[in-house]
């Protein structure tokens, strides 16, 4: 039969990784006679939630296992968690066995876990209802996780991660792989890979910097590739091993296309609206602006660490018609959502005051006094009635979408450069 476990809530700011033991227990689980049903799911869940450790990621394992045989690989399987989890430094594990019939009723509650917040004793009704087996530890929060894992629409589960993990003696230690040999490996396949090297700040992607058991890892849309870019680092230690998951990142799945009126806190919205009044810049390089819909105005931050799109931001003018992609956090003076990706749809033309060109040699004239009108240094040509006259400034952007600096970039959200990718491999 086929069985979906989900795994959620395994690490601590102090250590450890789900995907690494959910990597091991899906060892633990071939060993018990279980057989990979497809590659293990890294699922993202809702970015915003203040609970999670670091990304916020779930692991689900489909597996085809016996009937007879499903005791086994349940008690292997938690055997690992129990091992692994970092129960002493606030792990609140959660594990949960589907069958492949009873997937159905988890969806929706999938995409309300990527998309907002949803309560413990949700998941545990779900589990209770359908589980095959689960389990948890401590407040056990680590339930929801897994249970949306298993229930994670396949359709959303379109990228792949190849992750790399260290030997356990080199755990804690800084790592290190050469920033010219992730250049090499993005130039070679970056048309299947992507967000490997920050390009704006010079910075490789791959490397995580917390004490858990990642070495690296490779985003890319095949999994066939990931191996062969693997191949191409140059590492500062070797790996113990790597497993390749099937993932929902950039896949722009938390967000949810809403007006200002239904905005909420912790969720990620995508938001269209006209600017109101100038973008201003604040301490510590963050530029702010306010758009409108209608419904009622927003303000939209853009961090100093998200790059060159607060330049973007800078150009904006009342009146220019945006959408904003980003997530919803409550400050003291209301509602901000935090920038993530920028459509410019429409921009309002903007005109300048500028000095008439003289009629007979085309040269700028210039002023010839007070109320005195124009005249022309190069010809001669005076005009006394001749005044200013409009000129349509070069704003220094174009309709378009742009985004943050790679190292700014949220799992979830898609990147540019592989939305391209998409459109040209699908002849759009």
């Amino acid at each position: 039969m086929l069985v979906y476990i989900g795994i959620d809530d395994t690490d601590s700011p102090r250590g450890m990784c789900t995907t690494y033991v959910a990597a091991r227990a899906l060892r633990a689980a071939e060993g018990e006679g279980a057989r990979a049903a497809d590659h293990p799911w890294l699922v993202r869940l809702n970015p915003n939630c203040p609970y999670k450790t670091r990304g916020n990621a779930a692991v689900c394992l489909p597996l085809e296992v016996e009937r007879s045989g499903f005791d086994r690989v349940w008690e292997a399987v938690l055997g690992v968690v129990r091992e692994l989890a970092e129960l002493e430094n606030g792990a609140d594990p959660g594990v949960a066995a589907f069958p492949e019939e009873n997937r159905g009723h988890l969806e929706r509650f999938y995409f309300r876990a990527v998309r907002e917040m949803v309560e413990v004793e949700e998941a545990l009704e779900l589990a209770e209802r359908y589980a095959l087996a689960f389990w948890r530890h401590g407040e056990g929060r680590g339930i929801v996780g897994a249970v949306a894992a298993a229930g994670a629409s396949v359709g959303t589960l379109t990228t792949y991660e190849l992750l790399a993990y260290r030997r356990r003696e080199m755990w804690g230690r800084e790592r290190w792989v050469d920033p010219e040999s992730v250049v090499r490996m993005d130039a070679l396949f970056g048309d299947r890979t992507f967000d490997n090297f920050d390009y704006e700040k010079g910075e490789v992607r791959l490397t995580p910097h917390t004490p858990c058991p990642v070495l690296l890892g490779i985003r890319g849309t095949s999994p066939e590739v990931l191996p062969e870019a693997l191949s191409v680092l140059r590492l500062g230690e070797p790996y113990e091993f790597y497993q390749v998951f099937r993932t929902n990142q950039a896949t722009d799945v938390h967000y949810q296309r809403l007006s200002v009126k239904d905005l909420r806190p912790l969720v990620s919205a995508i938001v269209t609206g006209r600017v109101v009044g100038r973008p201003r810049i604040g301490p510590g390089g963050h530029v702010f602006f306010e758009i409108d819909d209608g419904t009622g105005s927003v303000t939209v931050a853009v961090y100093e660490p998200t790059g060159k799109i607060r330049e973007i931001a800078l150009r904006l003018v009342e009146g220019d018609l945006v959408e904003v992609y980003g997530a919803v956090k409550a400050k003291p003076q209301g509602l901000t959502l935090n920038l993530e990706k920028l459509r410019v749809i429409e921009l309002r033309q903007v005109y300048a005051a500028r000095a008439p060109a003289c009629p007979v040699c085309g040269k700028t004239m210039e002023s010839a006094g007070r109320n005195q009108g124009y005249r022309c240094e190069r010809c001669g040509h005076r005009d006394p009635r001749a005044q200013k006259v409009l000129v349509a400034v070069d704003r220094g952007i174009r309709p378009g979408l742009y985004e943050v600096a790679v190292s700014a970039r949220r799992h979830l959200v898609r990147p540019l450069r592989l939305e391209a990718a998409l459109r040209a491999s699908a002849g759009t």
